[in-house]
């Protein structure tokens, strides 16, 4: 069965909790400020986000967002002995929610065996992080926080921007649906005060995008850019206006996930100090 985890009983979380510790790499990964089993605990029922797969016992740790009938898995923690099990349990309970397509992010290292279950590969991310600090930086152009009120001028923005690319919208309609999942906190609670769009209202023609990462951190949810106000430092503004507010919030770090390929951005993460992290794979299947 697959539940939230803040949702599971003590037993099963409990098991959720020792298995998470058991796999370092992911603990280092995907929760590095827990260091035993109670503040992994904490961490997992304190989001939404993260799910527990369990048939008596607890197999798997996901980090899972649905959208219409799409699943995406960011995180996945299992054992070596389960995880043919898993994968199968996994497909099956989706399939029950009405899911008809899933995404997942693995390690490099075990993209042999999920294709092995039926999983093709995709593009790989690299998460970059740094953490956030104050800087004077002068805006090229006005700034403005991101809101929803803004939400019709951020899609037609959004669906702009990525028209001429491998990861282009269908429609505009899709491209304002990707940004009110972000903006309702799906991805994560959404930063009004951190996200930044530039122009002069209603011309936003930059728009950079934030939601919390726990435990602690915050991450670039959404980064894009007209394409005829692209090379103009618009997003380094937006990314050092978001660093001073999350410093002076007291958050530890800011994280972005980067396209395999989208050098443009590796560099302008480069150039703010940014470092990268880990490297995942996408691999996607029907249910």
């Amino acid at each position: 069965m697959l539940t939230k985890a803040s949702r599971c009983s003590t037993k099963i979380i409990q098991e959720a909790a020792k298995l998470v510790c058991e796999r370092e790499d992911f603990l280092k990964d995907s929760l590095p400020s827990c260091g035993n089993p109670t503040e992994v605990i904490k961490a997992l029922t304190a989001s939404d986000s993260w799910f527990v797969l369990a048939d008596g016992q607890a197999t798997a740790v996901l980090s899972l967002e649905t959208f219409e009938r799409r699943a995406a898995i960011s995180q996945i923690c299992t054992s070596d002995d389960s995880f043919e099990v898993v994968a199968s349990v996994l497909r099956g309970e989706l399939h029950a929610m009405k899911i008809a397509n899933l995404t997942l992010r693995v390690p490099p290292q075990e993209v042999d065996r999920w294709n092995r279950n039926g999983f093709q590969r995709g593009p790989a991310f690299s998460k970059f992080s740094r953490t956030p600090t104050v800087s004077n930086m002068m805006p090229l152009l006005p700034l403005v926080n991101a809101t929803r009120k803004e939400l019709p001028i951020l899609s037609q923005l959004l669906y702009t921007a990525y028209a001429k690319t491998e990861e282009a919208f269908f429609d505009i309609q899709t491209a304002e649906a990707s940004l009110r999942r972000t903006m309702s906190g799906a991805r994560g609670t959404y930063l009004p005060d951190a996200s930044y769009a530039s122009g002069p209202l209603p011309k936003l023609v930059s728009a950079c995008l934030l939601t919390a990462d726990p435990p602690g951190g915050a991450k670039i949810d959404q980064l894009f850019t007209h394409p005829l106000y692209r090379a103009r430092g618009l997003a380094t503004m937006e990314i050092a206006a978001a660093m001073n507010r999350l410093a002076a919030s007291g958050v530890s770090s800011l994280n972005v996930w980067n396209r395999e390929g989208n050098d443009v951005v590796k560099r302008l993460l480069g150039k703010m100090g940014f470092s990268q992290q880990r490297t995942v794979v996408e691999m996607s299947t029907g249910t």
